[in-house]
């Protein structure tokens, strides 16, 4: 698949959306949905894209020089489409403020997910980055966390993410796709949702949300 093509599916997985994509995913039996909910810091931010992942090391204030808070490893390392998605194992300790989203966002970052925390919340909704974290705090990560490796398998909550595989997440929540099944996922997704584009037409016309199911599948 060229970037070209990939770029092309992720903007349609973007407006199909989380909830139709973990439909197909539970229908094919892949573990895919990112419980709790990872949210997005505005309601109207989505995104979809592939991963380009970080894990964290975090520990209390001075434990780490600050040289090590090494946020442009990420930040500036991401490509265009990317998703940066970041594994701090939950921690109440910002990954990255608001500079550092304006960034990623002129960069052509496509989304941000954060199983940890972040500062700046109101700077980071200005810039406009689709970001989706665990946790908003005022703790700064300078000396309490320490950028290990880049493009490694990581967690987000119970989901496995390898660098790669598409991330798609919007006011809902977020689910991974696994590189190898991309198609599989997006081909059953695409049903999905003209069968629910079907069913909201029937239903806006007066249907009963019973009927409306059965027209669309042809009963």
């Amino acid at each position: 698949m060229t970037e070209t093509d990939l770029a092309t599916l992720c903007a349609r997985l973007r407006e199909i959306g989380p909830s139709t994509v973990g439909g197909a995913l539970d229908a094919l039996g892949i573990d895919g949905l990112v419980l709790p909910p990872i949210r997005p810091v505005a309601a109207d931010r989505k995104f979809a894209g592939p991963a380009f992942t970080v894990n964290v090391a975090v520990g209390a204030l001075g434990t780490f020089a600050p040289e090590e808070f090494d946020i442009p490893a990420y930040v500036d390392n991401a490509a265009p489409g990317d998703v940066i998605a970041i594994d701090a194992g939950g921690a109440m300790v910002s990954m990255m403020g608001g500079a550092a989203a304006t960034a990623a966002k002129l960069r052509g970052v496509n989304g941000i997910v954060v199983h940890g925390g972040v500062r700046d919340l109101s700077e980071i909704v200005d810039s406009g980055m689709d970001l989706f974290v665990k946790h908003a705090v005022p703790v700064s990560g300078r000396t309490r966390v320490r950028t290990a490796a880049t493009q490694v398998p990581i967690r987000l909550e119970n989901v496995t993410v390898n660098p790669g595989d598409i991330l798609v997440g919007d006011s809902t929540g977020v689910v991974c796709i696994p590189r190898a099944r991309l198609m599989e996922v997006f081909t059953r997704a695409e049903k999905a949702e003209a069968m629910d584009q079907v069913i909201f037409e029937h239903v806006r016309a007066g249907k009963g949300i019973g009927e409306a199911a059965r027209i669309a599948k042809g009963g």
